[in-house]
């Protein structure tokens, strides 16, 4: 491993994450055995809620990035942390060999832990949203 890591080099996005097992991963059919269409259904609109909020919030913190300096700030500053983490880690290896897996580890989980905050806070403001609207239409209706 070279001493020489750029923060380009970094990456703290992390890939989408659904709480649904793989095609592959799932049991297998049992013969005989009636697919509950109802299932299936739920299953592939729950993926493709999961897939629209990881791409949603992605898109967002890109452009927070871009819009808020004070989150631009925060992130530039991470991604120097961890890059001198990785130098430090680099020129340490032979005295401690599990430095530079421990801070690339620290990296997947503040990644992983960025990514599931914003999800989070995505989420409730859709059921947020969701409430205000319903409450609004409500409101019409009773006048």
């Amino acid at each position: 491993m070279s001493d020489q890591v750029t923060t380009s080099d970094l990456v703290f996005c992390p890939g989408p994450v659904s709480a649904l097992p793989a095609e592959r991963d799932r049991e297998p059919k049992q013969p005989g055995a009636v697919p509950d269409d109802r299932l299936m259904l739920q299953s592939i609109l729950n993926e493709a809620f999961n897939q629209y909020i990881f791409n949603r919030v992605e898109n967002i913190l890109k452009l927070a990035e871009t819009n808020d300096a004070d989150y631009s700030k925060t992130v530039h500053e991470v991604r120097g942390l961890l890059s001198r983490m990785l130098k430090l880690a680099g020129k340490l290896k032979d005295q401690y060999p599990e430095l530079i897996d421990l801070v690339m580890e620290l990296e997947s989980y503040t990644a992983l832990e960025s990514g599931q905050s914003a999800d989070i806070a995505y989420k409730q403001g859709l059921r947020d949203s969701g409430y205000i609207h319903q409450e609004f239409m409500t409101f019409l209706q009773q006048r």
